[in-house]
């Protein structure tokens, strides 16, 4: 098996303990998030989630990877970072707002409509992922209702503010989607969703 590189991305892998790699990181920059697209016998390759870089991460019988990455078996060394936590990302902001990567319109657990409440259930939604845990609360601070954090133990960088809609507000849903699609959320994003009842006539909105 082996594990290509991409052309804009040139690197001699590095081969390390999948525990290791699990305490301290990626090799290359300390992040602790990432996707393992090929494994298979005591040997996966990691990708970083941050600087995409990938390492070999051996289970405790080998010392030497059994896929190739670029054609290079990288042989075991000891972690560079060891000693050095890994780390998540850092809650960066923009200039306003708060970065938001909606995912478009589907169907998802949500605690009410963030136009009219109601209870818990499954109700139209929009997911978008966020950067941090302080900035996924400061999006679900922007709506007075129907919106939630996804935030999982077990990918601490993949959150996601959540936010329902009834089928008679979903227009008001998929015109917050629009707002969005540039990746930041802001206030005024949130109100103009809000209003959009008021200017767009029901039949229209049910329509879209």
């Amino acid at each position: 098996m082996e594990c290509s590189l991409n052309e804009d991305n040139k690197y001699t892998p590095i081969a390390v303990r999948d525990r290791e790699l699990a305490k301290w990181g990626c090799p290359h920059c300390g992040y602790r998030s990432g996707t393992t697209p090929i494994s298979g016998r005591y040997t996966a390759i990691w990708r970083c989630g941050d600087c995409h870089k990938q390492t070999a991460a051996l289970g405790a019988d080998i010392t030497v990877s059994a896929i190739a990455c670029a054609g290079v078996y990288p042989t075991l060394q000891e972690h560079p970072r060891k000693g050095t936590p890994s780390h998540g990302r850092p809650d960066c902001r923009p200039a306003q707002g708060d970065y938001f990567s909606p995912r478009g319109i589907g169907n998802d657990q949500t605690p009410g409509c963030f136009i009219c409440g109601g209870p818990e259930k499954v109700y139209n939604n929009i997911s978008g992922f966020v950067r941090h845990k302080d900035a996924g609360q400061r999006v679900v601070d922007l709506f007075k209702q129907g919106a939630w954090m996804d935030l999982r133990k077990r990918e601490p960088d993949r959150i996601q503010v959540k936010i329902g809609a009834c089928d008679v507000h979903k227009g008001n849903l998929v015109h917050l989607e629009s707002l969005t699609r540039n990746g930041v959320i802001l206030a005024e994003h949130v109100q103009e969703a809000f209003r959009y009842q008021d200017i767009v006539p029901i039949n229209e909105r049910n329509s879209t």
